[in-house]
């Protein structure tokens, strides 16, 4: 007897009649990719854990659409700070004037005090 371990297992696995009948379609529609169902189960699993592992490869375009999103996002995240900045100034300078102690009072000193 050989102790080698074997390089498959067996593995009982219990699916839905609509998930069986998707498994057949796909393995008769694309028989270059699969030869059995059981083909089709190990490369859905070895996919899955490719996925949540995220481990998987973009094509070249989808990856440059995603460095193009993601500078896009940089550059609206530094507008949006200028934004805040501007707005911040302006409601304070919106509350001196109010109270009485912008400069912008000042430049109408000698005058009635209308601005």
């Amino acid at each position: 007897m050989s102790n080698r371990k074997p390089t498959i297992c067996r593995l009982n696995l219990r699916i839905s009649p609509d998930e069986q009948n998707q498994i057949k379609y796909f393995v008769a529609t694309y028989p270059d990719k699969w030869t059995s169902a059981n083909e089709f189960v190990r490369t859905a699993i070895e996919n899955y854990i490719v996925f949540l592992n995220r481990d998987y490869h973009l094509p070249a375009p989808q990856q440059e659409r995603v460095n193009q999103l993601v500078d896009a996002m940089i550059v609206l995240s530094g507008r949006v700070g200028a934004l805040e900045e501007v707005l911040t100034s302006s409601f304070g300078e919106l509350m001196r004037v109010t109270r009485g102690d912008s400069y912008l009072l000042d430049y109408c000193n000698g005058e009635d005090g209308e601005l």
